[in-house]
């Protein structure tokens, strides 16, 4: 006993837990807390020290053996030696299928990164040209003259410098506006969501395809899940073409009334959800097809296809204004299952579509998270591409980059990882979060990752450098959820936009990362928070009181 006061026993529960377990000792007996589970790991240990000098001086009769934990047996003195851990990596070998999906992924990102590298390059080089003063601007753009004829190809030219410097003053003035527009947000409309809380909010977008070979309308709409299990489906405004000035559509709906709802997705709670951006069938005559991925904690994740519910429109066609009223219980859009993807062995978190609109992924308190074939899952059974482990704790965030070629995920330990889709490995990891982090998203310009969590604060992560750019002290609780602004002209990725468990929203600036706007009108938490694509920058909130809120 008083050698045991002496011994160096680990102090992490889970440390004194596998020390136990390795010794064939019980793990906890009953009626023991913590400290008296340490406690009998220094006696054990002790004992183990003097029957080793027993036997060094010859006190015992023959050798006194100590029990291992695979049942074999050896002396006190092999038992006292230093333990070598032995780690190696191990790799499977990917399916066809999975390296299928890799070269998709890869051709699509490298598409995708060379555009954004070039209009970086661009921003960039007029920026050189733009905070040079008056006087070297004109020596620069005279030598530049003189020599035209051999200049003329190169990127600092005195012409392409003065191209991209219009085109970053074009970009700051639209910033201007943008910032303008958001310091006078006020809240334009609430509409109860569903019966129980509301837990997740998305909206549609263009993505990566704002010039689609496509006459038909595009629809802005919102899709909210809640603890109830259902999906509903709301209207957010105007047609997407307004986005770049184009011809508008009058909608014969106001915003926030409901355009489609299935009351039963789920058998539980609806924790994730989010929307492939709009894309052009080229297969069927199905024309511009959508569809919702949700996650819940019934351990199962579901595909949902919108479509236009053919009888809605050809009625609101016929009607007069008498029979508008009675032809309006009739929703304009369908809301069908078309995949279950169950493989989880835990609660579902989050989920999110790649750029492509042909993957999704999940994350779950299994410690895993998974990417699962959108085309090839069915009803009966889910194509699972990727299970992919490597978090300590219970994974919950997931976020794709514009390009395709990272993903990120969070987990409850504080841990941000960084994944390269194209080759299976782990590209970085980040550390820097007090609590458990709850959502990652990615920033348009490629090279940010916004993180936030259980400590209320927001950081910014720079990729290239693999460090910490910012940390915004945002909330005084929770933060729930993250959102850029869409990558298209009318918003170029200009603010961000989070909410948190105390009750607000707030829209923050990506420029300097200062407080541009709160949204305040929640009566509790604000579970969700997503951004309208187009000029009037619309944010859309959910929260644990029912509703759901358009501000503009």
């Amino acid at each position: 006993r008083n050698r045991s006061s002496k011994i160096a026993a680990p102090t992490p529960p889970a440390d004194v837990r596998d020390r136990l377990r390795e010794m064939g000792e019980p793990i906890r007996m009953f009626g023991e807390d913590l400290a008296a589970i340490r406690d009998r790991l220094r006696m054990i240990l002790a004992r183990w020290e003097v029957w080793k000098e027993q036997h060094d001086k010859g006190l015992l009769d023959g050798k006194m053996e100590v029990p291992r934990p695979d049942g074999m047996v050896e002396s006190a003195s092999a038992a006292a030696e230093t333990r070598v851990e032995i780690t190696e990596t191990t790799y499977s070998h990917a399916p066809q299928e999975l390296i299928d999906a890799r070269e998709i992924m890869c051709k699509y990102s490298l598409g995708r990164s060379r555009y954004r590298l070039e209009m970086e390059r661009r921003r960039r080089r007029g920026m050189i040209r733009w905070t040079r003063s008056k006087k070297r601007a004109r020596l620069f753009d005279k030598d530049a003259d003189d020599d035209a004829d051999e200049a003329f190809g190169s990127m600092y030219h005195g012409d392409n410098l003065k191209q991209d410097s219009v085109l970053v003053k074009d970009l700051d003035d639209k910033c201007e506006k943008i910032y303008t527009s958001i310091r006078n947000q006020a809240l334009e409309g609430s509409q109860y969501g569903d019966v129980r809380p509301l837990s997740a909010v998305c909206t549609s977008s263009l993505g990566n395809n704002s010039h689609l070979d496509y006459t038909g309308p595009l629809p802005k709409i919102i899709a909210t899940g809640g603890w109830s299990g259902g999906i509903k489906i709301w209207n957010g405004g105007k047609d997407h073409r307004d986005v770049d000035g184009g011809e508008t559509t009058t909608d014969e709906v106001a915003p926030l009334d409901l355009l489609g709802a299935k009351n039963i997705v789920h058998e539980d709670r609806i924790m994730g959800i989010a929307m492939r951006p709009y894309l052009t069938s080229t297969t069927s005559t199905e024309g511009l097809t959508t569809m919702i991925a949700s996650a819940s904690i019934d351990l199962s994740a579901k595909l949902c296809k919108v479509t236009l519910n053919e009888d809605a429109a050809a009625d609101s066609m016929d009607v007069d204004d008498g029979n508008k009223a009675k032809n309006n219980q009739q929703l304009r859009y369908n809301i069908e299952e078309c995949a279950h993807l169950k493989g989880h062995a835990a609660r579902l978190c989050s989920v999110a579509f790649h750029p492509t609109g042909r993957f999704v992924a999940t994350t779950s308190f299994d410690h895993t998270w998974r990417l699962w074939d959108v085309e090839t899952s069915s009803m009966a059974e889910g194509k699972e591409l990727l299970l992919q482990d490597g978090h300590a704790r219970e994974v919950y965030g997931v976020g794709f980059h514009p390009d395709g070629s990272l993903v990120s995920t969070t987990d409850f330990g504080g841990v941000v990882q960084c994944w390269d889709l194209r080759t299976g490995k782990s590209a970085c990891h980040f550390l820097g979060h007090a609590k458990r982090v709850v959502c990652s998203e990615f920033s348009p310009n490629g090279f940010q990752l916004a993180t936030a969590g259980d400590d209320g604060t927001i950081k910014i992560w720079d990729l290239r450098r693999r460090r910490p750019s910012a940390s915004i002290p945002a909330h005084t609780n929770l933060i729930t959820q993250l959102k850029f602004s869409h990558s298209t002209s009318s918003q170029n990725g200009e603010f961000l936009v989070s909410s948190s468990f105390d009750g607000t929203g707030k829209i923050w600036s990506t420029r300097d990362w200062k407080l541009l706007s709160t949204l305040e009108g929640h009566e509790g938490k604000v579970m969700g928070i997503d951004v309208l694509d187009g000029r009037d920058c619309g944010v859309v909130t959910c929260g644990f009181d029912k509703t759901l809120k358009l501000w503009k």
